[in-house]
C-alpha cells in the first residue's frame, strides 16, 4: 500500500466516477449480459470496458458482480473506478472485501470511488441514478460502443428554483503528450464534480436533453454553456530525494449554441512525495492527484466565470 503524499501544493481529491455511459437500447437480457461481460474481461479497448462496466451497473444485475469485482484488478484505472461505481448501483454486501481491497489502489480516483460504493452499500445515500441516451449501434463488434454521454442528474434532481446557469462538459482531452489515456477522463469526471458543487449549475449533457426540460430552460431562459477542457502540461521534477508532478489545465467556456469563446480558467497543481520503489507508478499517481489539484485551482471561481460568461 502506497503511503499518502507528504505534502500537495495543491489539495487533491480522487475523482468521483462519471466517466462514459452506456449507449445499448436493452442492458438486462440475458445474452446482453454475456455480451457485456465478454467485453469487460476481454476487450483490449479500455473505453469498452468502462462503457461494459457502466452497463453492467445501470441493469443492477447481481449475476454481474463476480465480473465487476474481477474489473477492480483491470490494468487501467478508469476502468476499475468504473466497475466501483457500478458495484455500488447493484448493492450486492459481498462485494464490500472486494471494495475495501480497492480501498488501497494506486489511483486516486479508484480508492474514492471505492470508499463510495462501500458506504452506499452499507446504508449511505445512493449513487446519483443513471441517465442513458441511446443511440443505434454500429455493425461489427464491440465498435457498437462508442463514447457516449457524461452522467447527469435525473430530472427529479435538477432544483430549478436555483438554477443560473445550465452548462454541458464538452471535450476533455490529454494534450500534455504524455501516453496516459485515463487523464482525460479523470479530468471529465473532476470537472463535473466541481460543476455539481456550484450553485445555480444545472449540469446536463446536451443530447439527453428532453422536451420538458428543454421548455424548463427556455421558460427561465436560463444560458447555457459549454465546458471544453485539457491538460495542457505534466512535467516530472525531483530535487534531492523528493518525486514531484506538476499539472497545468485550461477549462474554456463557450457559448453551447454558438460555440462562441466566453471565457477561460485555468488552474496548476504539483504533487509532491520522497521517491521510493517504482518510480513510473509513482509519478503516474502523483500525476492524477496534481490534475485533481489543478482542476480545484481552475474552479475555484467558477460562479464568477459562469456569470460573466452569460453576461450577468
Amino acid at each position: 500500500m502506497a503511503r499518502p503524499s507528504r505534502h500537495l501544493l495543491a489539495a487533491a481529491c480522487a475523482a468521483s466516477v462519471c466517466l462514459l455511459l452506456p449507449t445499448l437500447r436493452d442492458v438486462v437480457g440475458g445474452q446482453d449480459r454475456a455480451t457485456l461481460v465478454r467485453l469487460l474481461r476481454t476487450s483490449e479497448d479500455f473505453r469498452v470496458r468502462v462503457r461494459a462496466a457502466f452497463a453492467l451497473g445501470t441493469a443492477r444485475d447481481p449475476i454481474a458482480v463476480a465480473a465487476l469485482e474481477q474489473a477492480l484488478a483491470d490494468p487501467n484505472p478508469a476502468v476499475r473506478a468504473a466497475a466501483a461505481a457500478s458495484l455500488a448501483r447493484v448493492g450486492s454486501t459481498s462485494s464490500v472485501p472486494a471494495l475495501q481491497r480497492a480501498t488501497r489502489d494506486s489511483s486516486a480516483a479508484v480508492r474514492m470511488q471505492a470508499e463510495r460504493a462501500i458506504r452506499a452499500i452499507e446504508g449511505g445515500p445512493p449513487p446519483s441514478e443513471l441517465s442513458v441516451a441511446t443511440t443505434a449501434p454500429s455493425s461489427g463488434g464491440s465498435r457498437g460502443l462508442q463514447p457516449g454521454p457524461l452522467l447527469v442528474p435525473t430530472e427529479a434532481s435538477v432544483r430549478w428554483s436555483l438554477a443560473r446557469w445550465v452548462v454541458t462538459v464538452g471535450d476533455m482531452s490529454n494534450r500534455s503528450g504524455r501516453a496516459w489515456n485515463h487523464l482525460g477522463p479523470i479530468l471529465r469526471s473532476e470537472v463535473a464534480r466541481h460543476l455539481r458543487a456550484t450553485r445555480g449549475v444545472v449540469l446536463l449533457e446536451s443530447a439527453s436533453i428532453d422536451a420538458e426540460t428543454q421548455r424548463e430552460i427556455a421558460r427561465r431562459a436560463l444560458p447555457t454553456l459549454r465546458l471544453d477542457g485539457s491538460v495542457l502540461r505534466v512535467e516530472r521534477r525531483t530535487h534531492a530525494r523528493d518525486l514531484s508532478v506538476r499539472c497545468e489545465v485550461s477549462l474554456v467556456l463557450l457559448d453551447a449554441r454558438e460555440r462562441s469563446l466566453r471565457g477561460e480558467l485555468r488552474g496548476a497543481a504539483t504533487g509532491s512525495e520522497p521517491a521510493r520503489g517504482h518510480v513510473a507508478d509513482q509519478e503516474r499517481r502523483l500525476a492524477e492527484q496534481a490534475l485533481a489539484g489543478a482542476v480545484r485551482s481552475a474552479m475555484a471561481n467558477a460562479s464568477v466565470a459562469l456569470a460573466r460568461a452569460a453576461g450577468g
